[in-house]
């Protein structure tokens, strides 16, 4: 397949807007896209976004601290997980990069859409602001992060941190999917050492697959 053309220079532009986002906008835009169907108030939202982003921040330290400065293909090697790759039909619900199946400590890596990704970053001359070389160590790293968090009881990015009440009257706690999902995206952020925000690469792939427009390549809040 290949990817829509753009304008070079509304383009860049778009892809500017965007990077100089900062991280909490993007996490802010990953809660409000989640499909949980709950809710959430604005103080809810910062505090999960604060905890993830701690929780990743805290877990990369923990991992650097005990493995040394590793390359993510190190790093699955020294934690027993398995590396694969798969070539999946670019459509729902097969747009993923990476998925992590933690019965068989796997992680499986999508190249059609990885491939996509990369094609999209050459053929806009998007390699100054997004090497293409970078996304498959952070797409990794994300992988990386869900194993660790299957690893590590009571983790922030999988508690159930919200309150809610069932008919408006008995209390109960829920976690949120996206929540572990902004931990994954900060933790391949802080390992990798990049600058730019890695939920970037989201946006590529839907404009590649004409899903997404310039006007709307910035995440809002």
């Amino acid at each position: 397949m290949i990817p829509a053309k753009y304008d070079p220079e509304a383009l860049h532009r778009g892809v500017q807007l965007a990077l100089e986002c900062s991280d909490v906008v993007w996490y802010h835009s990953t809660l409000k896209s989640d499909l949980c169907g709950c809710r959430l108030s604005s103080e809810e939202e910062s505090t999960a976004i604060d905890g993830a982003m701690q929780t990743a921040a805290n877990m990369a330290q923990r991992v650097a601290a005990q493995y040394g400065q590793l390359s993510p293909q190190e790093l699955l090697e020294v934690m027993n997980i398995k590396f694969v790759y798969t070539t999946e039909e670019l459509r729902d619900p097969y747009l993923y990069m990476g998925l992590y199946e933690p019965a068989i400590r796997t992680i499986t890596l999508n190249n059609s859409t990885l491939l996509l990704i990369r094609q999209f970053i050459r053929e806009n001359g998007l390699e100054v602001f997004t090497p293409e070389a970078d996304i498959i160590s952070i797409a990794l790293l994300h992988e990386i992060f869900h194993a660790l968090e299957e690893e590590t009881p009571d983790i922030y990015t999988r508690s159930d941190m919200l309150e809610r009440k069932l008919l408006g009257i008995f209390p109960y706690k829920r976690g949120l999917s996206s929540v572990s999902e902004v931990g994954a995206v900060h933790f391949s952020k802080c390992m990798a050492g990049v600058s730019y925000s890695p939920c970037i690469y989201e946006r590529y792939l839907l404009m590649a697959l004409n899903l997404l427009s310039i006007d709307f390549l910035p995440p809002s809040v």
